[in-house]
């Protein structure tokens, strides 16, 4: 589940952040949250894998037609593919009429788990006219 970032959730978006090396400097964290603040066409989202505390960060921007995700942060016991693609999951589902990028590290990831929707999908069709 994505909630939208704001200042009383400062503390908890600071310490995710400070796990990308970029933002371990306070100034460079600082100036991050200021430019997600500052620009409407960027967006933090704190991230809950389920209904407990919040498991990570995601910076997004926004063109057009698109919904860029610039990095997600995740505590370190959520890192992993399947919460990655639950995340992915939940940007699509907040933005349905984007389609998603993301950066170098993350584009891969992303068409991954394109295809595994789709290949879910047409299993789930497959089974429905069967």
């Amino acid at each position: 589940m994505l909630s939208k970032y704001s200042d009383e959730n400062k503390k908890i978006a600071m310490g995710f952040l400070s796990y990308i090396n970029d933002l371990k400097d306070l100034n460079n964290l600082e100036q991050e949250l200021q430019l997600y603040s500052e620009d409407e066409n960027r967006q933090l989202y704190l991230w809950k894998s389920n209904m407990e505390d919040y498991s990570g960060i995601v910076a997004l921007s926004f063109s057009d037609n698109t919904v860029f995700i610039e990095y997600i942060s995740l505590n370190p016991s959520y890192r992993s593919q399947s919460n990655v693609y639950k995340i992915f999951d939940d940007v699509q589902q907040k933005f349905p009429d984007l389609v998603i990028l993301g950066n170098f590290s993350l584009s891969k990831q992303i068409q991954q788990w394109r295809q595994n929707k789709q290949k879910l999908e047409k299993d789930m069709k497959e089974k429905e006219n069967s």
